[in-house]
């Protein structure tokens, strides 16, 4: 149990990871929108040589169909030019002045990297990367996938809880454990799902453990076997569902996985022997002993009484 807790967590911690990352994977790979804005004091040589460069962000990422805007918070005039101060205008686009408190925006519909400069501050310069949607989908097909692992995770607690923790609940599954009315609900661990316990009995004849049940769905019930009450020479057990023959259980040491279809009313395991419940007849040998031992221990106090 502590194992599948922890690949749960780490399962858990994964899926945060990559919730937490992927606003910052999608800004990497593209975004349907960027800003840039002018670096203060790019109307002067010096914006080149900082690590911010003269347009913020200096490199943009859009995917295709994005737009970039740019913003002119400067005091002066500003263009976005593609191409490079070297090279020229690629005539891919020319925003023409900028004008303060003024922004140009281009709509990206091909893939590529985009170099651009401001024709009146040529020291400005960046770039806008453009991509295909496809990176965007990769990350939603990896975190897709981390879900299906945390669901397949899951599904395997859910068997586990089943089959070893009596007294869970574990979804839509109804289970109890320990606390029928029957004579031997008391007195062993089980839990069943499909279906309600109505009672327990040892059968000593048949050498058998015989469950009285109501089953609303295809189920399995899990039981315990004490020994104390019933118990296998060699370690097997006959398993009959609702007066027939069952070969579909899983067996682990004294613990029985049974499964039954919808409707089954009975549920009967035979062993090698079985002793019922401390009952009746056991009541009646006890009270027998103890008044033996009363009427003996009178008779004895009155002979070592001596006569007068």
């Amino acid at each position: 149990m502590k194992m599948v807790t922890l690949s749960s967590l780490v399962v858990l911690f994964a899926i945060a990871s990559m919730v937490a990352i992927a606003p910052q994977a999608f800004a990497e790979h593209g975004a349907t929108s960027v800003t840039v804005e002018n670096a203060p004091g790019s109307s002067v040589p010096g914006c080149e040589e900082t690590a911010e460069g003269c347009f913020i962000p200096n490199i943009a990422t859009v995917v295709i169909g994005g737009t970039v805007t740019w913003e002119n918070g400067d005091t002066a005039a500003h263009t976005s030019t593609a191409g490079s101060a070297t090279e020229g205008p690629s005539g891919v686009w020319d925003s023409s002045l900028i004008m303060a408190g003024s922004s140009f925006s281009h709509t990206f519909d091909a893939e590529g990297s985009f170099d651009y400069f401001c024709m009146v501050h040529p020291w400005m310069a960046g770039t806008v990367i453009v991509e295909a949607e496809a990176a965007e989908e990769e990350v939603h097909e990896e975190v897709h996938e981390e879900e299906e692992v945390h669901e397949e995770v899951h599904e395997e607690e859910e068997v586990v809880y089943e089959k070893i923790a009596p007294t869970m609940s574990v979804g839509s599954t109804t289970m109890t454990g320990g606390s029928g009315s029957g004579d031997m609900t008391d007195l062993l661990h089980w839990n069943i799902n499909g279906g309600d316990i109505l009672s327990m009995h040892i059968d000593e004849d048949n050498a058998s453990l015989v469950i009285d049940m109501t089953s609303y769905d295809d189920g399995e019930l899990f039981v315990a076997l004490d020994e104390t009450y019933i118990g296998s020479d060699d370690g097997t057990f006959f398993v009959i569902v609702g007066g027939e023959e069952s070969n579909d259980y899983e067996q682990a040491g004294n613990d029985l996985f049974i499964s039954f279809p919808a409707g089954t009313e009975s549920i009967e395991i035979v062993g090698s022997y079985a002793v019922p419940e401390f009952g009746t007849i056991a009541m009646i040998v006890l009270a027998v002993a103890i008044v033996s031992i009363i009427v003996l221990t009178t008779k004895t106090r009155t002979t070592l009484i001596p006569k007068l």
